[in-house]
């Protein structure tokens, strides 16, 4: 009884930080997305973890960075955490992850899904201001796949099997020289970007962090001419 109250208030707790940071008291600038993850045929879903930027965040760890509670990784879950190993000698995994406030630059973060189900079907998608959110994309590190946020003004939803019980992501912030040139491109192509798309490139530094969680490459400026051909 004691574990399910101590659940049930800790998901309370995150329901009420993602709901803060999604409102419109953010300061001109600030943003947030919730990620949200479901199994519909389990009727299983990880609805509690955010990332963004804040004025008053700072790249390492901080108040804003909520840790996780603690898991055993046994019988059935599902789970979406910035792990960040480095972050605290206690605590490996996150709920939130915010940067600070940086105006048309690349930013990136990297975080795991994780399921007991190595062959679990899953969704992935988020909740945030889709203005905001156009030039932002989800890459799956496993499958080489550069997922745009939002399309044609819809937010999307990533569909994706797990293969192994540890699947890495990354949320990138495209700088504002790298979506117009993806904009350039798809419109020189004649190609409209509704679905994930497998690409035989993924730029250097593309889910590779910038030193904030485990990875230490820094993301590469540029993109290719083509950045969603084949």
């Amino acid at each position: 009884m004691k574990l399910r109250l101590a659940l049930t208030l800790f998901a309370a707790l995150a329901t009420v930080a993602a709901s803060h940071a999604r409102a419109a008291d953010l300061k001109p600038g600030e943003w947030a997305v919730q990620l949200i993850l479901t199994s519909e045929a389990e009727g299983l879903e990880d609805p509690y973890n955010t990332l963004g930027q804040l004025w008053n965040a700072s790249p390492e760890l901080d108040d804003y960075d909520l840790p996780e509670l603690s898991q055993t990784w046994t019988g059935t879950y599902l789970s979406v955490m910035f792990y960040r190993p480095d972050w605290d000698s206690d605590r490996e995994t996150y709920n939130t992850d915010y940067h600070p406030v940086v105006y048309g630059k690349s930013d990136e973060w990297t975080f795991e899904v994780r399921s007991d189900d190595p062959t679990r079907d899953l969704s992935l998608t988020w909740v945030g201001h889709k203005t905001r959110m156009k030039t932002m994309a989800l890459v799956d590190i496993q499958e080489n796949v550069v997922f745009p946020a939002v399309v044609d003004g819809e937010v999307q939803v990533y569909n994706f099997r797990m293969n192994g019980t540890v699947r890495e992501f990354a949320w990138r912030v495209l700088s504002l020289k790298d979506y117009w040139q993806l904009v350039r491109a798809g419109r020189e192509s004649g190609k409209a970007v509704r679905k994930q798309v497998k690409s035989n490139w993924l730029p250097r530094g593309w889910g590779q962090g910038e030193g904030r969680g485990y990875r230490s490459d820094s993301i590469a400026e540029g993109l290719p001419e083509d950045p969603f051909g084949d």
